[in-house]
């Protein structure tokens, strides 16, 4: 009797427990039985609202009693499908059922809702990264023990640690110090660790990172391993549970990129062996690319149709990869690559700092870094010292890579100060946390930025010989070298053509047949699992602004001229030129 009260404590009138089933007791017959609505006592133990850094939903966690007075184990429902009752069949015990009675399923609702009254009321982040709570900027992690943050799989393995003391940031200087890895990976691969946390405040400048860092090597060259280490300045991780992999779909990848927000993460393990993992895999990274390299989302409608805010990614990234990807000239451009050999890591100096890691003194240290940031962050600071900041290394970059002759895509110079600023900030904890003094910011300084010019030079290389025209020519080189097509001598008086041919040449021209030569050379590519998507005349057009072939008088790419008696429609490619690019 006692619980079947306690129970009925939970509901207002009309509705009730007898016998420990919820029942409804109509206004005007108090005194009588109640209509038995469903055989159990279902009631709102906690109210969650889940705030996902685009939208705030809400759930309600149910729980309750059978008729015998034995407790139902919660369940969690979105807020929206109370109603529709179908989360019992689906959720609670065979036994729990609805009874025959008219708008059941509206008195049920009714009545559980009379119930939140008693609930807990729980508010939740499926985020991570800086959120402005009450005035203040607060960096969610889960573990905070303030703000609830849940994250779901091997996010999991995110955390906030706590008690950071000056000793702690040793522990990045001794990283600093070299011998465990060369400087070409460790230091971008730190920039960028450092460089996370300033995401949300160069987004409100509208210099929000925008390269992928893409550790490259054959198998053994512990990419995933250092790519562990990196990630460990944020959590718990290892080579074998990083975040994400080119095994998950690209959506599931874009869905956790937008929740890992101001935080570093992990795509590892690009190795496409099969057709159908060299496509799916290509597509993936095309995919990330984009996401990452331009910070854009496809706009979604909601089953309302309505336009729903986009999910662009929100924090940076390592890819890992065997082998370089191939996406083309603008995909590349949104990479910032690095190559890894086996041997190139000390296993004992290695050894100790995952050590340092399990024991989470990075993961410390970090919690000072963003400590820091906060409080530049509070005082409104932070915006204009990275504008000021980005701006000048911006120029630097662009001026160093003009003055040593490299020819760079546009994106690169961002890239570089969007580095150097995460150096830059990491370079100012350590001389606010330790006894570094400006000295050894200039030999660090000096080491970071030599290493920062040799990959530019690199990347500069890499991005040029995905240009379609780059590709264009050397396919066709090679198509002519192994006989697959073949070229006429211009001064020939063939009657009969070979089947093979793709034009003429002399010893300043080629002459080619714009679509034939284009067919080959498509032809070829996608017999190698190679893209080449760019059609004939976006072809030709490139090629004359790049100073690769010769237009007629009227401007058209190109010319009609006779051969052995025949007039043909032929692009003129200048010999010389095409020679030096495929370097012949």
């Amino acid at each position: 009797m006692d619980q079947e009260k306690q129970t009925s404590n939970y509901y207002t009138p009309p509705y009730c427990t007898e016998n420990g089933c919820l029942c409804y007791r109509p206004p005007e017959r108090q005194d009588a039985q109640g209509i038995m609505l469903c055989n159990f006592a279902p009631r709102i133990v906690s109210e969650i609202i889940v705030d996902d850094g685009a939208e705030v939903t809400r759930k309600y966690r149910i729980g309750g009693t059978d008729a015998y007075g034995n407790e139902i184990s919660p369940v969690e429902i979105p807020a929206g499908e109370l109603e529709k009752m179908a989360w019992i069949a689906n959720c609670l015990d065979a036994s729990c059922d609805l009874c025959v009675v008219s708008q059941v399923e509206k008195h049920v609702r009714c009545a559980i809702k009379t119930t939140a009254r008693f609930a807990d009321k729980r508010y939740i982040f499926s985020h991570t990264g800086w959120k402005k709570i009450g005035g203040e900027w607060h960096y969610l992690l889960p573990g905070d023990k303030t703000y609830q943050v849940e994250l779901k799989g091997k996010q999991r393995n995110y955390y906030v640690a706590e008690g950071f003391a000056k000793e702690d940031a040793e522990e990045l200087v001794k990283l600093l110090s070299g011998g465990m890895m060369p400087d070409e990976v460790l230091l971008p691969c730190l920039a960028t660790v450092f460089l996370s946390p300033l995401n949300e405040f160069l987004r409100q400048i509208g210099h929000e990172p925008k390269y992928l860092l893409t550790l490259i090597g054959r198998t053994g060259s512990m990419k995933s391993t250092v790519a562990a280490l990196m990630l460990s300045f944020f959590g718990n991780f290892s080579a074998t549970d990083l975040p994400m992999s080119f095994r998950d779909t690209a959506n599931s990848i874009l869905h956790n990129a937008f929740a890992l927000k101001d935080v570093l993460t992990c795509v590892d393990d690009y190795h496409p062996t099969a057709r159908s993992d060299a496509s799916q895999m290509k597509a993936t990274m095309q995919t990330l690319a984009r996401g990452y390299g331009d910070r854009a989302a496809r706009n979604r409608l909601g089953s309302d149709i309505t336009l729903r805010d986009p999910r662009p990614p929100q924090g940076n990234v390592i890819v890992t990869a065997e082998f370089a990807p191939d996406i083309g000239e603008s995909g590349t451009a949104r990479l910032f690559c690095i190559e890894m050999k086996p041997g190139g890591i000390n296993l004992p100096l290695l050894t100790e700092a995952q050590d340092k890691a399990l024991e989470g003194k990075y993961a410390v240290c970090m919690r000072g870094y963003t400590d820091m940031l906060k409080f530049f962050a509070d005082k409104g600071e932070i915006c204009g010292i990275l504008k000021s900041k980005f701006m000048t290394y911006r120029s630097k970059w662009r001026e160093r890579l003009r003055e040593d002759e490299i020819q760079f895509h546009d994106r690169l110079p961002d890239t570089l100060a969007c580095l150097e600023i995460g150096f830059s900030f990491m370079e100012i904890f350590l001389s606010a946390e330790t006894d570094f003094g400006e000295e050894d910011i200039a030999v660090l300084n000096a080491r970071f930025e030599s290493v920062l010019l040799r990959l530019a030079a690199r990347q500069c290389e890499s991005v040029e010989q995905d240009r379609p025209t780059h590709i264009f020519l050397r396919k066709l080189y090679s198509l002519i070298e192994c006989g697959q097509v073949c070229l006429i001598p211009a001064s020939s008086r063939l009657e009969t053509l070979p089947k093979n041919y793709i034009g003429y040449e002399d010893e300043t021209y080629y002459y080619l047949l714009l679509d034939v030569s284009h067919k080959a050379v498509k032809r070829l590519c996608g017999e190698q699992d190679e893209g080449f998507a760019i059609s004939a005349k976006s072809l030709a057009k490139a090629l004359v602004d790049e100073g690769l072939i010769e237009q007629d008088e009227s401007g058209t790419n190109t010319k009609t001229m006779r051969f052995g008696g025949r007039l043909k429609r032929v692009m003129l490619l200048h010999k010389e030129k095409a020679n030096k690019l495929v370097s012949i």
